[in-house]
């Protein structure tokens, strides 16, 4: 029952912050492209870890910055929007997350593999 609500405030957050993104983050994030690819909160609901990503990864710095420095409005906007339907808003931390793009590397390394031992 419990895991249950937790993944439904998950839920919620992860519309909300998505909703943020594409209403604000043309004007702090630039031309970059963010995709929020999970939240995990904590078993008392007061942390939420957001995993980010950046579609460009040389800009992943600059991306996590960026969320870093509009984390009290994102914060506030999460508050406005389902602040009557969960309790406690949980404090948020980013995290980059470079699964994606490792993966991606490690996919072109098995390649060169696969087409250099044809040869």
């Amino acid at each position: 029952m419990k895991r249950h609500r937790i993944e439904r405030h998950e839920t919620l957050i992860h519309q909300v912050i998505n909703e943020y993104l594409i209403r604000e983050g043309k004007s702090f994030l630039k031309k970059e492209f963010v995709t929020i690819m999970g939240i995990k909160l904590s078993p008392d609901l007061s942390i939420a870890l957001i995993y980010i990503s950046a579609l460009d990864n040389s800009k992943s710095e600059f991306v996590e910055k960026a969320m870093y420095d509009r984390k009290k409005d994102i914060k506030n906007f999460i508050s406005r929007s389902i602040g009557k339907k969960i309790r406690k808003i949980p404090d948020i931390k980013f995290i980059l997350d470079s699964t994606e793009h490792e993966a991606s590397r490690i996919n072109q390394i098995l390649s060169d593999l696969n087409t250099s031992s044809k040869k």
